[in-house]
């Protein structure tokens, strides 16, 4: 039936090559391991690549946010202040064109009053008729 050295050869043989081809698995199983490992380790960085730059991102986007935010309240507060610097212009103007007025009306009645007292002072004048029917 079985050959007892042909049996005791290929026993032999699988001795000798078992662990060769063991060898070759475990390296092979370990290297897939490897394979896997730096994989993992790959897309890790990746994906922490991907969350630094979406942190940076919506930081950045905050920042221009909270700058637009403050560039409206400067450009509100601005006009608002220009306002209220054209209300007190126009304001002091006023004021300013009263007291001129006033002053102005004092100095009309004090011409006024000079010039009536020096046409009651005056003579009364002769018409150029009786000058011309004299001559």
């Amino acid at each position: 039936m079985v050959n007892e050295d042909e049996m005791m050869e290929l026993v032999d043989q699988v001795r000798f090559n078992l662990p060769d081809e063991i060898k070759q698995a475990n390296w092979t199983v370990s290297e897939q391991q490897r394979i896997i490992t730096e994989a993992h380790a790959e897309a890790a960085r990746i994906m922490s690549r991907a969350n630094e730059r979406a942190e940076e991102t919506s930081s950045e986007h905050e920042v221009l946010r909270r700058a637009e935010r403050h560039a409206a309240q400067v450009v509100k507060d601005a006009q608002a202040k220009s306002d209220q610097i054209i209300r007190e212009a126009e304001s002091y103007a006023l004021e300013q064109l009263k007291q001129l007025e006033a002053h102005l009306g004092r100095t009309l009645a004090t011409v006024r009053r000079g010039v009536e007292a020096l046409q009651s002072n005056q003579p009364p004048a002769e018409e150029p008729e009786d000058e011309a029917a004299e001559h």
